[in-house]
């Protein structure tokens, strides 16, 4: 249900008993509401060369190698390729390790790797001791969460892909 009080709503800070009210006139009583509303993906980076291989929704169009439709040597990854999937950083990460071992496989005449959109997966911390999750399409507890992503936020993992030790 769309949410029809919206401007009214004082979000992402704490205030007892906030009313939220759908379209459809259900009433959500909430101390605190986070807006998570949904992006529009901003396409003037490449509106103009590729205009005509973009989706109705501005994202370009790509084949299951995550190459743009029509040219071998041009890839688009995260937001900006037209994926039936959400559109998550985790997701952008999974398109950027097989672009990369594309152009590897491409240069080294090797076959290239086919993405698969996989099922709904996240980790939503909401501090360090709580948080909710999905993977593989189970709900995923606030033990598990803190215990994988509350403590650091994946701050450590992002150290570690980089080379750099945690300071």
């Amino acid at each position: 249900e769309r949410v029809s009080n919206v401007e009214k709503l004082m979000p992402n800070q704490f205030q007892k008993d906030m009313v939220v009210r759908t379209e459809k006139g259900t009433e959500v009583v909430a101390d605190m509401v986070v807006l998570c509303t949904g992006i529009k993906i901003n396409s003037s980076a490449y509106a103009a060369a590729f205009g005509d291989k973009m989706a109705s929704n501005s994202a370009l169009k790509v084949n299951e190698h995550l190459q743009l439709e029509g040219y071998e040597n041009i890839y688009a990854i995260g937001d900006c390729a037209d994926l039936k999937e959400p559109k998550m950083a985790y997701h952008a990460g999974l398109h950027a390790n097989i672009v990369v071992t594309n152009i590897i496989n491409s240069l080294t005449h090797k076959p290239l790797k086919t993405y698969e959109p996989g099922s709904l997966t996240f980790l939503l911390s909401m501090g360090r001791n709580d948080g909710i999750g999905q993977v593989n399409g189970y709900y995923v507890g606030h033990l598990l969460v803190t215990i994988a992503k509350s403590q650091d936020l994946f701050v450590s993992k992002s150290w570690k892909m980089m080379g750099q030790t945690m300071p």
